[in-house]
């Protein structure tokens, strides 16, 4: 998901956005001009469509992809559009050149890529036609090539088989597959994967023939590797183990970059990063930690970097294995780890100081791109940012919590990202000093105090991370968030919400092939002295104590805001979202809408706090409930949720949702809790409907797959949701049945996670991996309190406690209630409220959660999920650290429907 929030990042705005919203300044001039008769045009966010009431499109069929550069884009858009007018040719553009950037950028889809016009020929002649006639306008325009395409001749041409007009189905999990119709009649996916790939029934147009066979002979000839295994791919290329034939015994890394694709913020693309990264390894040759370069060779128009393979892990991965406050499970105590960690980095800052005298910039310092080996050795990998320019050198590519701001220039931004790593090793929260210096104290502070490190630890910490001298003259702080147009208006917007571009916060390709290749657990201890009965700093409380702070959490004050700032960023004038929030927002059908990310839960949260709810606001929900063809049936993303959150606020309105959802219940596919009939069946038995609930929970006994591990994992959309419907229609109609199905579910989830008789979490279930309750360990721990709690019988007590236990001895990687701390405070809060341990972590974790906030002028308001933005809504934003807090303040769970299960 990390990739797809930053395509909603725009620096005209705090909060996530769609494409389409920064206004028609960023259109190409000739999407604004006057059309020819009997032309209409219509605004699509990304694209433009261009179409003719007397000119229909069939659904399907081959479509001509037109691919660009951001040099020759405007002069392809202009002939295009010509011969599509003379010629009567439906067809789609990109909006502008922002939305052209965006989509060749490094981690853009690679489906997507280098597609900037789609032509749409009704018939196989009219797609023959076109193709020579554009052939001969356009042919030989350079442009990235389209990898979903068959390229026609020399390009910029491409075409491939597909949908025209958008059909799409829903599967068990609720999940969106765009569709195309098979001869039978049936929908099926309408694959857009690498390589071409028609259907079989779709024979291949005559007019293609001849570049089917040119590509089908294309050969690497005397290609010097074998390539063994591909890690990872972006749209700038990919990245795989190989070895010569010569030395088979020999494991080397082999980098790819495609012209044209990958765009940094300077505009370089892959290619001339990888000649940057081979040109510092060359120069760099023979420093410890820096690989040896074998060789650099030429593709089928792609170039390879082969160089030495570093056998080890990541530091990332061994940091949040390690430390005892991410993963109770380490070996090493708060002391052991702080040591473990210096000693790193201590290492990193040798060969960064050794770089420097060689006369190179990293440029793009963090833990992924530092491979620790057997030895405890650090190695860098990823150079493709690096720089000869020691002085001036700006980032145009950084991982986000370890980018350096505005102003940080040449060995400085590397300096910058080395205090970044001594804090967040020990604290993963670095995303947060893009708020300011006081964020920064805050880190050290707690940081000392958890592992007992002194001041010598982050010695010339904070004045690496104090504000370049230049920053401020270079841009204004509001003017790097919101644009100098409203910065007036906005002054106090953070720098966290400024993030525009996809390099500013993910790494190079070789750091995400190690972050998505899962790592095997390692089987080796720390080079340095274990501690092993050195436990983490969680000290309990004294007795009587009272550790969850009471009047920050309920304070009518902190309503007030809440309130507040929902009438100073509410949106009426929007059809997709009211409040805004987390990106799912625009990528789930109605997603501005629900209880989850949408107006419906912002204002159950308001209202159940105490706060008053505008009726003007509950007027928006219910004109666009009633307007909205396509809205799921569940609980956080659907009509029920919807239902829910207006029981109380507009009985009306949540009995048409109601009946509304259990009519399109009746052919629904999406069995799942989040927007499926097992939350429409949850809501129902909260309202008392059983025999509503009955036929849903027989739905889903029929229909789930035979092969129960089809079923998703994970509580919102997957099988720990769907026991979670069974359990409680089991216990309201007593039946066995469903009570059996709850058990299975939960042991086929238990196994899944890691939670069974011997065996180790899966890490990428855990909070501080990014997971939380919607499908992570926490989300399972809830449902399994729900099994033990309304079964009466501790068949998974044991898994229960094991979770618990990780609860209230771990962190969070967001910091929402769905996905973050807020969730793991609203567990804890169900599961164990009383416990000690839990009320000391609840009060640890509100006290982190505080620190995600930020001014939005006269507002604080909280970062939603990622920190890259800020968000209002319930699921991830500033409504649920609302609800949370009035949660913690009054001992108990307050989550959409277990809030009534105390």
């Amino acid at each position: 998901m990390y990739l797809t929030y930053l395509q909603y990042c725009h620096p005209s705005s705090p909060f996530y956005e769609q494409r389409g919203t920064e206004g028609p300044d960023v259109l190409f001039p000739l999407h604004r001009a006057d059309l020819p008769e009997g032309w209409a045009r219509e605004i699509r966010s990304e694209w433009i469509m261009y179409s003719r009431a007397d000119v229909p499109l069939p659904w399907q069929g081959w479509k001509i992809h037109v691919s660009a550069t951001t040099a020759n884009a405007e002069e392809l858009l202009a002939a295009v559009c010509a011969h599509c007018f003379a010629a009567r040719l439906p067809f789609k553009a990109l909006s502008g050149m922002p939305t052209l950037r965006q989509r060749n950028s490094k981690y853009a889809d690679r489906g997507g890529s280098g597609k900037f016009l789609t032509l749409y020929p009704p018939t196989e002649e009219a797609l023959a036609t076109a193709l020579d006639a554009l052939d001969a306008l356009i042919g030989g325009h350079q442009g990235p090539t389209i990898l979903s395409d068959l390229r026609f001749r020399e390009g910029p041409l491409y075409v491939r088989y597909g949908a025209f007009v958008s059909r799409h189905r829903t599967d068990e999990s609720g999940r969106r597959i765009e569709c195309i119709e098979d001869p039978d009649g049936n929908l099926v996916p309408d694959e857009r994967r690498p390589g071409f790939h028609p259907p079989s029934w779709a024979a291949v147009p005559e007019v293609l023939q001849e570049s089917l066979r040119a590509r089908s002979e294309r050969r690497l000839g005397d290609f010097p590797y074998r390539v063994s295994r591909a890690l990872h791919f972006s749209n700038g290329g990919g990245v795989y183990l190989a070895t010569r034939p010569e030395a088979p015994g020999r494991t080397l890394l082999l980098k790819e970059a495609r012209p044209h694709c990958g765009l940094d913020e300077s505009g370089r693309d892959a290619l001339a990063r990888l000649e940057t990264e081979r040109a510092a390894l060359t120069d760099l040759a023979g420093l410890p930690g820096v690989p040896a370069v074998d060789a650099y060779v030429d593709g089928v128009e792609h170039k390879f970097l082969g160089r030495a393979y570093v056998e080890g892990r990541s530091l990332m991965d061994l940091a949040l294995e390690r430390n005892p406050f991410v993963s109770p499970g380490s070996p090493l105590g708060p002391g052991a780890y702080a040591e473990w960690a210096r000693g790193l980095v201590d290492q990193v800052a040798d060969t960064v100081t050794r770089m420097h005298a060689r006369g190179w910039v990293f440029g793009d310092l963090h833990p992924g791109n530092v491979i620790v080996d057997e030895q405890d050795r650090v190695h860098l990998i990823d150079f493709e940012s690096a720089s000869r320019d020691l002085d001036g050198y700006a980032q145009t590519m950084g991982v986000f919590g370890y980018r350096a701001p505005h102003g940080h220039l040449g060995r400085a931004v590397d300096h910058y990202a080395l205090a970044c790593m001594r804090i967040g090793l020990l604290l993963p929260m670095t995303r947060l000093l893009a708020l300011g210096p006081e964020r920064a104290e805050d880190l050290c502070r707690v940081a000392g105090e958890r592992f007992g490190v002194g001041e010598e630890y982050f010695a010339g910490v904070r004045e690496q991370l104090a504000p370049a001298e230049t920053a401020a003259a270079a841009t204004p702080l509001a003017e790097r968030v919101v644009g100098a147009g409203e910065a007036e208006a906005r002054p106090e917007i953070p720098a966290a919400a400024s993030i525009s571009v996809a390099e500013r916060a993910v790494g190079t390709d070789e750091t995400r092939a190690r972050l998505e290749i899962p790592a095997a657990a390692s089987t080796r201890g720390a080079t340095r002295t274990v501690e092993p009965d050195e436990p983490p700093a969680h000290p309990d409380p004294p007795a009587g104590a009272v550790v969850v702070p009471a009047p920050p959490a309920a304070d009518a004050l902190l309503v007030d805001r809440l309130a507040e700032s929902l009438r100073a960023w509410r949106s009426p004038e929007r059809a997709d979202r009211l409040f805004p929030g987390d990106v799912r927002q625009f990528l789930q059908p109605a997603g501005g809408l629900g209880l989850a990310y949408g107006a419906a839960g912002v204002l159950w949260a308001l209202h159940r706090c105490g706060g008053e709810v505008d009726p003007a606001d509950l007027d928006w929900l219910r004109r666009r409930v009633h307007a909205e063809p396509e809205i799921p049936v569940g609980f956080h993303s659907g009509l029920a949720g919807i239902a829910h959150a207006t029981a109380a606020l507009d009985p009306e309105l949540a009995a048409y949702c109601r009946e509304r959802a259990l009519g399109a219940a009746e052919s629904a596919p999406d069995l799942s809790l989040g927007s499926g009939i097992s939350g429409l069946g949850a809501h129902l038995l909260a309202t008392g409907d059983l025999a509503g609930a009955d036929r849903l929970a027989a739905r889903l006994l029929a229909d789930l797959p035979a092969e129960r591990e089809q079923i998703a994992a994970g509580l919102l959309d997957g099988a720990a949701g769907l026991a979670v419907f069974a359990r409680r229609a089991a216990t309201a109609l007593g039946s066995s049945s469903y009570a059996r199905l709850a058990v299975e579910l939960l042991d086929m989830e238990v196994t899944r996670f890691g939670f069974g008789p011997g065996a180790t979490p899966v890490a990428a279930a855990l909070p501080a991996f990014g997971t939380g309750l919607s499908s992570g360990a926490l989300g399972l721990g809830l449902a399994l309190h729900d099994e033990v709690r309304l079964s009466g019988e501790d068949r998974f007590a044991e898994p229960l406690s094991r979770i618990t236990a990780l609860a209230q001895h771990t962190t969070a990687a967001h910091n929402g209630l769905l996905n973050g701390r807020l969730g793991l405070v609203q567990f804890l809060l169900a599961a164990a409220p009383g416990a000690p341990a839990s009320q000391q972590a609840v009060a640890r974790a509100l006290e982190e959660a505080a620190w995600y906030t930020a001014p939005l002028g006269p507002h604080r308001i909280a970062l939603g999920d990622e920190a890259l933005k800020l968000s209002l809504d319930l699921g991830t934003g500033l409504a649920g650290l609302v609800l949370t807090a009035r949660s913690a303040a009054l001992g108990g769970c307050e989550l959409p429907l277990w809030e009534e299960a105390r």
